[in-house]
């Protein structure tokens, strides 16, 4: 029995600029796209960052919990659920999944929903100096006898004391504090940490440059910066075809780029012979590596290709 994904989803509808609303579109059309209903789910984590006016209390994923009318009532026949935030940067989901997992190995939540995206505080769609994508996703969580479930996280972050890379300038904003935001822009120093981290994933799981080349593993990677992809490819030396990102079109959903990156490699077919499926989130001040099993190790060494070669968790 390991965790599987069940359902993916993103939104990255036009009308709205609200995270609250984008996330909770994309959390239902995730449960839509599943046999799970939103009275089976036990757990919400939102890991989104940056949100509708800068709100901290209640937690976002409070409102999001109520926008889809999960566990709002204790009745017969209903999981009884709770959601929190759980902020990590664009690590976020990885963190996340890490710990729905130890809930849903535990028996103590069934299946757990986690959403991710962001979105300028003044809700607006373009503003100015903001460099993330206008978006949300949503990822549902669960057990299947037939997953190998996730690895072990890899994170890496910057040593010493980092410099904010986003904050509100209150002397400059005044009385519109709530809806304004400072970015400052990143550097490609985030390539090193990614690399590193997806490194020691791939040392933990006994995998080389042969698996990916040959299609047992993928890397599913973000683009925080324009030529992070091509730039992570050379430094770890695997071939293009084996590191699926963010479709330029899309820029850079920060939190919500796991996702996006997910369901562009499922949308390829490269996930069907893909034994090791490694998950990279990366920011200028971390980078988090995360190895997934879409099989069993007795699963997935049986098939019309032969056996499939791969350390398990």
């Amino acid at each position: 029995m390991g965790t599987t994904i069940i359902a993916a989803a993103i939104n990255t509808d036009l009308d709205t600029g609200s995270y609250f609303e984008l996330a909770a579109r994309a959390a239902r059309s995730c449960l839509a796209g599943s046999d799970v209903s939103v009275d089976e789910v036990g757990m919400l984590i939102n890991v989104g960052v940056f949100r509708d006016e800068n709100i901290s209390e209640p937690a976002v994923s409070a409102l999001i919990q109520k926008r889809i009318g999960l566990g709002l009532e204790y009745q017969p026949g209903r999981v009884p659920a709770f959601s929190f935030d759980l902020m990590h940067g664009a690590t976020g989901l990885l963190h996340a999944i890490n710990t729905a997992e130890c809930f849903l190995a535990t028996g103590d939540v069934e299946y757990a929903l986690l959403v991710a995206g962001d979105t300028h505080p003044s809700t607006k769609r373009y503003v100015a100096g903001f460099p993330y994508t206008t978006g949300a996703a949503a990822l549902l969580l669960g057990n299947s006898p037939n997953a190998g479930g996730f690895c072990p996280l890899h994170s890496r972050e910057t040593s010493g004391p980092a410099e904010p890379s986003a904050w509100v300038d209150l002397g400059a904003a005044g009385a519109n504090g709530r809806s304004a935001m400072r970015i400052r822009p990143g550097t490609q120093e985030s390539v090193e940490l990614a690399a590193a981290a997806v490194r020691a994933c791939m040392a933990d799981e006994g995998l080389d440059g042969d698996d990916f080349a040959e299609g047992r593993a993928v890397l599913l990677a973000p683009a925080p910066v324009v030529g992070f992809g091509a730039d992570l490819t050379e430094t770890l030396g695997l071939r293009t075809e084996s590191v699926i990102g963010v479709a330029p079109a899309v820029g850079d959903p920060y939190t919500a780029a796991p996702v996006h990156a997910y369901l562009n490699a499922r949308e390829s077919g490269v996930l069907d012979t893909a034994a090791s499926v490694l998950f990279l989130a990366a920011d200028e001040a971390a980078a988090a590596c995360l190895a997934y099993h879409p099989q069993s190790a007795a699963v997935a060494t049986v098939g019309a290709g032969g056996a499939v070669g791969s350390e398990r968790c």
